[in-house]
């Protein structure tokens, strides 16, 4: 494990340790066409659950029974990941996060101009008498509170502070979550943010980030947020999630520990069959070179890589294979040197192998890939789109006209 990096004299003292929040079975159910039965969010909670994941947000209960059957389920399980909900400072939703039987309810709210003003139609302080309302109801059921300040980012700061100030005056809050909901957040105004809002946070109350990754930056703002003072952060697996998606559990994890030296009960080993898991189950495939998690992440094949790798793992690999429970690879291809031909040979016995014949062997190496048809590349990318088309695409618009032609046929028949 890498030492912890110097940190300036005005850099605010970062938690030791941090808790983390999975959503993958809220938030990244909600990525388009993606859809788990119940059975499949019990397997997946379960290998959470076993990865040190302390907190599911699992599902929007208002939403369906489904979702109800869902949390009350995971209740019964009795893992070591709390189970919370999602709801809306509604009391419908709030009666149905009760009803599932969740421990924490993450209330949220829009916190923007934009978002209050113009999709709501509420004044400032409407809004705050609608949340705070919710808020009381939920703490008079006996669930924990997590404050959620959806669009956060797009705020007036001085507004979040009097949202915050509001709130935490009139119940009992356990975590504030700044929501990046559009992903418009770079590093140094989330950690501005996350400072702001802890500076003005009784320290009983934790402050935690909910990064989106509409540009590329939603691990970077989460791990800045935690620089910043956040205890908790909030995460999905694969980064499956909205749009571009959400911070990656298994990124985020290993960026704490080996570039920031702060620990969680996270284990990075378990995160790699987790990782297949949510692939398997969502349908959504993820890149090979994803980090931490990707197929290519250990994988070497250039010829100046390869030779430094064979003196010192350390030469290309920061993050350890064997750390996250991969293990180093070597690709022969097209950018293979004589470094691993001569590997090879060493591993297979074979020791008579002159410079002469690595070299030729490397030859045919490079010829034969060169020369190598693309027509399987063609046909599985051709599947691949295919898939997309019928699982991932929800129902077609002209097939839900022909459900409401049915529909109504079967009612006047």
């Amino acid at each position: 494990m890498s030492a912890e990096p110097p940190r300036s004299p005005w850099d605010p003292p970062a938690p030791e340790r941090v808790e983390v929040i999975d959503c993958t079975l809220r938030d990244g159910e909600q990525a388009p066409g993606v859809v788990f039965t119940i059975d499949e969010k019990l397997q997946i909670a379960t290998s959470l659950s076993r990865a040190g994941v302390n907190l599911l947000d699992a599902g929007f209960p208002a939403g369906s029974g489904e979702e109800i059957e869902t949390l009350q389920e995971l209740r019964r399980l009795k893992l070591n990941a709390g189970i919370g909900a999602t709801a809306r400072p509604f009391r419908d939703d709030i009666a149905a996060a009760d009803k599932a039987m969740a421990q924490e309810v993450f209330l949220f709210m829009p916190t923007s101009d934009s978002r209050i003003e113009k999709t709501l139609g509420m004044t400032r302080e409407r809004a705050i008498k609608l949340f705070r309302d919710g808020a009381e109801d939920v703490v008079g059921r006996g669930m924990a509170l997590n404050v959620v300040f959806e669009d956060a980012t797009r705020a007036d700061p001085r507004f979040l502070r009097h949202f915050v100030e509001q709130i935490t005056a009139s119940v009992p809050v356990t975590r504030v979550i700044i929501a990046d909901t559009v992903g418009c957040a770079r590093p140094d105004t989330m950690a501005s943010l996350t400072r702001k809002l802890r500076a003005a946070l009784d320290p009983v109350v934790r402050v935690c980030p909910h990064c989106h990754n509409d540009f590329g930056l939603a691990s970077a703002n989460t791990l800045a947020a935690v620089a910043a003072g956040a205890e908790s952060v909030t995460c999905t697996v694969n980064g499956l999630g909205e749009r571009a998606g959400n911070a990656d559990l298994a990124e985020v994890a290993a960026g704490l520990r080996y570039l920031y030296g702060i620990e969680h009960s996270i284990d990075l080993v378990e995160m790699q069959r987790l990782a297949q898991l949510v692939e398997r189950l969502s349908g959504v495939h993820t890149s090979f070179t994803k980090p931490v998690t990707g197929l290519n992440v250990f994988r070497h094949e250039s010829g100046v890589h390869v030779d430094a790798m064979l003196k010192s793992a350390e030469s290309y690999e920061f993050l350890p294979s064997s750390a996250v429970g991969r293990k180093t690879e070597f690709v022969l291809g097209k950018h293979s040197g004589s470094a691993l031909i001569r590997s090879i040979l060493d591993e297979s016995g074979v020791v008579a192998a002159d410079d002469d014949t690595v070299k030729s062997l490397l030859t045919m190496v490079k010829h034969k890939l060169t020369q190598s048809s693309k027509t399987e590349h063609e046909r599985l990318y051709g599947q691949r789109q295919q898939f997309f088309a019928d699982r991932l695409s929800g129902i077609d618009h002209a097939e839900l006209t022909q459900l409401i032609i049915d529909s109504h046929e079967r009612a006047t028949s």
